[in-house]
């Protein structure tokens, strides 16, 4: 049995519309690390052979790259990770497998085929999809496969058979993370992924838990089963990513503090094991603490992320965040009193949010004033709970996203949510936001002094001229609409 894993491309993702676009500038090409989990734990688990071409490298040929690697490695099982926004690519990477190799079993898996199932299956290409987390349903579809026996009873796979849909029932989550293998990191230079906002160090990308045990009203997140790896296994896979050259930790759990004595205890073994590693995090507001923000900088925290959404308390209930803006100035605070920079979010247009709600929360901004600040507009997202409030909008066009799943297309964009705003007047007030916040004279003078190379110095003029120009693009854009509507 041979495995092939895929990472699509990213050439014509769904757009995010006007300067919302800025959220996604974090990507750098970071290494698709659920395929690489899969890879290790497929190979510890059985002889099969298993191979992993990304996509999502610098340089990458595309296409013609892996209609090579298919017709030379002939492989009888091809798995394709599918995201929300790849789901266009992600289609046209099965469509050339399946004309490339008409008898190889080809299964989806990833969000978008939790949220999708029907319509991923809808696809004539796809034999069958995997529902969840995918390590024991991968490995238990393959000696299946291998063995030419049927998928039924399968947990977390659905698969056609006789021209119906076959629905296996869920999967259980695994509680113990720490029994899978560390990623396979093999073949991807380190270099590849380094965060623009930090120091530009080769970043190992750790996933330290899975799930989310919060509700927020506006995230798409499935997985809402809480688990949680330990600092011993975490500090094994630090050393091991230390001695391939990686020079810095990208934690990309979705919150990484909700358990604070285990962040303590991670830090603490940093310090015990003497990693020097700078390190960045994504964090709640209500879960830090003196003692736990000066634990994280003594280790060498370099910066934390903060959902802090809005400054409206009212708004922060509504949307079940379960935060108060006293606590992000205080988490904020902490922070800039132990040197740890961070970045914050916020999002405008929340159901009923008025104007003056949204330029208080702009203001809130200024007022934190955090070294990274990103502003998007309400696109709600699939999945949420927002986005079922939002297709009963007569005037949000229904269940749009579910019409894309069913036949995707080149340059789909998000929709906005206009509820107390148009897209229009939203996509103004980030367009300024955006504007005085990164072109104030004294955060472009406590920039420059935080360069550390000239490649950082060039790395971030380059970000920084772009964002202007994309954003005068976007002002202009706009205020000619606004003219032409007008007459």
């Amino acid at each position: 049995m041979k495995i092939l894993l895929i990472n699509p491309p990213y050439q014509h993702c769904v757009k995010l519309p006007g300067s919302n676009q800025l959220i996604t500038f974090s990507h750098n090409y970071a290494p698709p690390v659920g395929l690489m989990y899969l890879k290790s734990f497929l190979q510890r688990e059985s002889d099969f052979k298993v191979k992993l071409w990304n996509a999502q490298v610098p340089g990458q040929q595309g296409f013609a790259q892996l209609e090579d690697l298919l017709g030379q490695y002939q492989p009888d099982l091809v798995g394709i990770s599918v995201m929300l926004f790849n789901w266009y690519d992600a289609l046209e990477t099965a469509r050339l497998v399946r004309k490339k190799m008409p008898s190889s079993h080809l299964v989806l898996g990833g969000p978008h085929t939790a949220i999708y199932p029907e319509e991923s299956m809808g696809q004539p290409e796809v034999n069958s999809i995997v529902i969840g987390e995918g390590e024991y349903t991968l490995l238990e579809m393959a000696n299946a496969l291998a063995k030419g026996a049927s998928l039924q009873g399968i947990a977390g796979v659905w698969f056609k058979a006789g021209g119906k849909i076959v629905r296996n029932p869920a999967r259980q989550v695994e509680k113990n993370p720490d029994l899978f293998p560390f990623p396979d990191r093999f073949g991807f230079d380190p270099f590849q992924h380094r965060v623009t906002t930090d120091h530009l160090a080769p970043a190992a990308v750790i996933i330290s838990s899975r799930g989310c045990p919060f509700n927020c009203t506006f995230c798409g997140k499935i997985d809402r089963h809480y688990r949680e790896r330990s600092p011993e296994n975490i500090i094994q896979e630090i050393l091991a990513v230390k001695k391939l050259g990686y020079r810095s930790l990208d934690f990309y759990d979705d919150v990484f503090n909700v358990t604070k004595q285990r962040v303590m205890d991670i830090s603490e073994a940093l310090l015990k094991n003497k990693i020097k590693m700078p390190w960045s995090c994504r964090c709640r507001v209500d879960q830090v603490d003196e003692p736990l923000i000066a634990k994280m900088a003594e280790s060498n925290c370099e910066r934390i992320s903060f959902g802090i959404e809005s400054a409206d308390p009212e708004i922060l209930k509504q949307v079940k965040k379960q935060i108060t803006p006293e606590q992000s100035v205080k988490a904020v605070l902490l922070c800039k009193q132990y040197r740890i920079s961070t970045l914050g979010y916020y999002v405008i247009g929340f159901p009923g949010e008025t104007l003056q709600q949204i330029n208080q929360t702009i203001q809130f901004a200024f007022k934190l004033n955090t070294n990274f600040s990103l502003f998007h507009s309400l696109m709600p997202e699939p999945g949420s709970e927002i986005y079922q409030q939002a297709i009963q909008d007569p005037g949000f066009g229904g269940d749009y996203f579910r019409r894309y799943a069913r036949n995707p297309v080149k340059d789909f964009q998000f929709k906005v949510w206009e509820t107390a705003l148009t897209e229009d007047k939203m996509l103004k007030i980030l367009g300024r936001a955006y504007l005085r916040y990164y072109f104030r004279p004294r955060y472009l003078f406590n920039s420059f002094l935080k360069l550390t190379s000239l490649e950082d110095l060039m790395t971030k003029s380059k970000a920084g001229l772009k964002i202007g120009w994309e954003l005068l693009i976007e002002m202009l854009n706009l205020k000619r609409s606004g003219r032409n509507q007008a007459a």
